[in-house]
């Protein structure tokens, strides 16, 4: 297929062109257009194809546009034309030229407009950015999810370890009370069970909170007398413990 020497195009013919240039500047090149010598009447309708198809949606460059052999008569020609879309990558397409429609054996008819590619083009963009925020909603959601489970784990694991400490932090004020008051009279203890304790500050993740057991028990003095008694069993910072006795007035 010879190429076309368009700087010798008759004046006819670059009239007919002209004319069929819109008045906005376009950037289709004649020398981007090939066509043998028999279908140079069509190329002002080429012309226009390439204009077509490179404001078509996903058409970043208009590399060429010739005649389709195989589909075009000299009465009704058909143009093939290259394109190159944003990601580089090329891909051809059919133009039926009396019509100006892009060729599609898979439509009714076998032909669509380009202003009916192009709204279901932006169609498909809309849709496809709703299904993209969608995507990110649930990755939010997902992402929200398991922090919330990691944190629920963490939390197990704080009380797992807090109930264990505070078990242990009562045997050991037991321990301790009775060997302060154990050769008292007529020991009495009013506090059997362990019971919730006194917290320093309010729990959380990074660490566990001083712990301050209340424990009530009565006695006797020497002489008969009743003593009321409250001790205060606290673990302080350093998780020492501190054991405080006092008088109770109940």
């Amino acid at each position: 297929m010879p190429r076309i020497n368009y700087p010798h195009l008759s004046a006819g013919l670059a009239l007919c062109l002209c004319l069929s240039a819109a008045a906005p500047v376009q950037s289709v090149e004649l020398e981007q257009l090939w066509l043998p010598k028999s279908y140079l009447r069509h190329l002002p309708r080429l012309y226009d194809a390439a204009r077509l198809v490179e404001e078509s949606p996903g058409c970043e460059e208009l590399l060429e546009g010739t005649s389709h052999l195989g589909r075009s008569t000299l009465e009704h020609p058909v143009f093939t034309l290259k394109c190159r879309n944003p990601s580089g990558q090329t891909f051809s397409l059919m133009v039926d030229g009396p019509s100006l429609m892009k060729v599609d054996d898979t439509r009714p008819g076998g032909l669509v407009s380009f202003e009916q590619l192009r709204e279901e083009y932006e169609l498909a963009q809309q849709r496809e950015r709703e299904r993209q925020e969608k995507a990110r909603e649930l990755a939010a959601l997902e992402a929200q999810k398991q922090q919330t489970e990691q944190e629920r784990q963490q939390w197990l694991q704080w009380w797992e370890d807090e109930f264990a400490r505070r078990e242990t932090f009562w045997k050991e004020c037991v321990a301790a009370l009775e060997q302060r008051v154990g050769g008292m009279q007529a020991l009495e203890w009013l506090t059997t069970e362990r019971p919730e304790p006194e917290l320093g500050q309010e729990p959380n993740l990074e660490s566990h909170p001083p712990l301050t057991y209340v424990i009530d028990f009565n006695a006797e003095s020497y002489y008969g007398e009743a003593l009321f008694y409250r001790a205060s069993c606290r673990q302080d910072d350093q998780r020492e413990l501190e054991l405080d006795i006092k008088a109770r007035r109940d």
